[in-house]
């Protein structure tokens, strides 16, 4: 037989008897047959389960949920006995239960040594995050299920939300290691605070189960379960205990439940396992003692007194009637249930304190043991009395005594004192913050109702915010007194900006003046196309122009044109005259003293690179000449009157343009003979 039992953060809400011939969906939809309600990430149908090839499968089926298994994120997963399987906030674990409904155990007996009791392997243990509100009840409790490393913020994107402005976006976070648990600080505006001492950002401290973690008033718990502990409990099976009975019975009129033949009262006490494994007391109402009865008030207790009633003494109530022999048979049936549930449920080592040489607690003196049964039995009592400032000043004085041994529930008490204080600590400043902020928001009305008088075309940033001033010190957030700002703000702005376009009016019409006068100046100088590009400005500016002087830049601009296209002319003219007699030189010169005035002239550039195209080429040949009469050694004139190579160097020199090939070639040539 197979069993899904269904937990919602952490906390179990149903439990699926599973039949192998029979396929499950799951999911928010209506009439799924595991019905999820509809929180963020659940899809209407979000998962199937079945039997297949001898075990369990689930499968995803929906396109945008998750499911995680072993801490990876997966589509389909076996299933085994005890595996879960996750889709937050919901986790899901199957269990195989035999028919027999009892579950078989196979290993060595736990072996216990004289003072010392060791148990050979360990609880699987789970972490959760338990929320508290002001009140000290139990807001939500947050399993930590995926991965090892869980981030504590308020934002969205952080594995621990704390619903609050004022903590940080990442507050701290907590890390698993080879199974321990440690907490870091992640440099928060506020700090974090572990049972009351403030965490580091830089060395991990450890985290035990029971720690208090506090964020301003915020208050969490960390704690450790185990996730199978109450299915193993529900196995055991103990014998019901057999007691003879006499035929003799008599009727003790005067006997009443929870008082002693002698008339004195004692407390029932109703043993029974928490889900750490340990035995607690249970209080009269809907579940394991925590600290504070089912109405949330942390100040009341119940009693446990019965009605009085005639009951028949048979040799059980003898028996029952027999305090010292009843407190030695619930100590031997305790000791039997927790040995028991120990067997089934294996936990670390635990050492505790015994009466024997080697133990620190039996080295004290017998007045030290004294006062540190005294102030523990007062810090108790002060407990009930609701006196928690006196039970943490007993629990001091046992601290300096005991240097650091654990001495019965003494950290329980601790919490349950340092909870207790808080809770009311908070009670009495969320009643102040309630009245002042009531103050606060009747004050603010009232100025508010005063500054939008002043909401005129003639108000000034400075009117407004002295009127606002004691609205800042208040809430500067607040949305009249941003929207007062804000009005305010933009009428001065709107008033300043057509001052200064009034004011500029003038001022930019004689830019555009002063524009067109460069544009003149540049042009008498005769630089004529730096000329025509101001008046190009002028005429394609913003500026304003009630004196038509874009229109006069228009008129030079096309007065520059025409005579630079004049000029251009003429140079193309004088050029092709000097080509024709065989002035290349001064062809291209001409040519290149017209693009200056006419730069963009494709005409001028294309007569420009023909004619040095043929000048290269005539020097080039004499050039050659030169070098061939100069590997004949003929360098200088001969006698008989035929040109060496320095003449035909010194000609190239002569008919080459400066920055031609062949000039440079001939300078250097001469410069090595000492021509030049």
């Amino acid at each position: 037989m197979s069993r899904l039992k269904v937990l919602l953060r952490g906390a179990l809400i149903s439990e699926v008897q599973l039949n192998p011939e029979v396929e499950y969906i799951g999911g928010r939809k209506e009439g799924s047959d595991i019905r999820l309600q509809a929180e963020k990430g659940i899809s209407r149908e979000h998962f199937r389960l079945k039997f297949s090839e001898g075990h369990w499968q689930v499968q995803a089926v929906s396109r945008f949920g998750d499911i995680f298994s072993m801490g990876q994120k997966v589509e389909s997963a076996n299933l085994e006995h005890g595996q879960s399987f996750q889709i937050p906030p919901y986790e899901f674990n199957l269990l195989d239960v035999p028919e027999s409904d009892v579950p078989s155990r196979v290993g060595p007996t736990p072996e216990y040594i004289e003072n010392e009791r060791t148990v050979i392997g360990a609880v699987p243990q789970v972490p959760y995050i338990k929320m508290v509100n002001s009140s000290g009840a139990v807001r939500e409790m947050l399993r930590l299920e995926v991965g090892d490393l869980w981030a504590a913020g308020r934002d969205p994107s952080c594995q621990i939300i704390i619903l609050d402005q004022r903590v940080s976006r990442r507050q701290f976070e907590v890390h698993k290691m080879n199974g321990v648990y440690t907490i870091l600080d992640l440099a928060s505006v506020n700090g974090t605070f572990l049972n009351g001492a403030p965490v580091s950002s830089t060395d991990p401290q450890t985290l035990k189960s029971g720690d208090v973690i506090s964020v301003l008033d915020n208050l969490m718990y960390f704690e450790l379960h185990d996730p199978n502990f109450k299915y193993k409990v529900d196995k055991i099976e103990v014998p019901p205990m057999q007691f003879n009975q006499a035929e003799e019975e008599y009727v003790d009129e005067n006997y009443q439940e929870g008082v002693s033949p002698d008339g004195n009262q004692y407390p029932v006490e109703v043993p029974d396992i928490n889900q750490d494994g340990n035995y607690e007391q249970m209080q009269q109402g809907n579940g394991p003692f925590t600290g504070m009865p089912p109405n949330g008030d942390p100040n009341q207790f119940y009693s446990f007194e019965e009605p009085a009633a005639p009951v028949v003494l048979t040799p059980w109530k003898k028996f029952l009637n027999n305090k010292p022999l009843v407190a030695i048979a619930v100590l031997i049936f305790l000791g039997a249930m927790y040995g028991l549930s120990e067997y089934m449920n294996p936990v670390p080592v635990v050492k505790t304190l015994v009466s024997n040489p080697n133990d620190p607690f039996s080295q004290l003196t017998a007045q030290q043991r004294k006062e540190v049964e005294e102030n523990y039995t007062l810090a108790e009592q002060m407990l009930t009395q609701q006196k928690y400032d006196l039970v943490l000043e007993k629990i001091s004085k046992n601290d300096k005594i005991l240097k650091g041994i654990s001495y019965k529930e003494t950290e329980r008490i601790r919490i349950e004192a340092d909870q207790s204080l808080m809770t009311m600590t908070q009670k009495l400043n969320d009643e102040k913050a309630i009245k002042t902020a009531e103050e606060n928001a009747a004050k603010i009305a009232e100025i508010i109702q005063k500054c939008e008088k002043l909401l005129t075309p003639e108000v000034t940033s400075e009117q407004m915010n002295d009127c606002l001033g004691p609205i800042s010190l208040i809430d500067a957030t607040h949305i009249d007194y941003i929207r007062l700002s804000s009005a305010a703000e933009k009428i001065v702005s709107d008033r300043r900006i057509k001052e200064i376009e009034a004011k500029n009016l003038s001022t930019r019409v004689g830019e555009l003046k002063d524009l067109y006068a460069k544009a003149e100046k540049t042009q008498a100088a005769g630089y004529a196309f730096k000329a025509m590009k101001l008046y190009k400005d002028v005429e394609n500016s913003s500026l304003p122009d009630p004196n038509k002087v874009k229109a006069k830049a228009r008129s030079r601009i096309a007065y520059i044109e025409k005579k630079v296209s004049e000029k251009s002319q003429k140079g193309i003219t004088e050029a092709d005259t000097f080509f024709q007699e065989g002035k290349l030189k001064q062809a291209i010169l001409t040519l290149r003293e017209s693009l200056i005035y006419d730069p963009e002239n494709q005409k001028i550039k294309d007569k420009i690179e023909a004619n040095t195209h043929e000048l290269k080429q005539r020097m080039q040949i004499l050039y050659q000449e030169a070098i061939i009469d100069e590997s004949y050694g003929m360098v200088d004139t001969s006698p008989e009157g035929k040109v060496g190579a320095k003449d035909k160097w010194k000609k190239i020199i002569d008919m080459d343009i400066n920055d031609g090939e062949y000039y440079k070639k001939a300078v250097i040539k001469l410069r090595r003979y000492g021509a030049m």
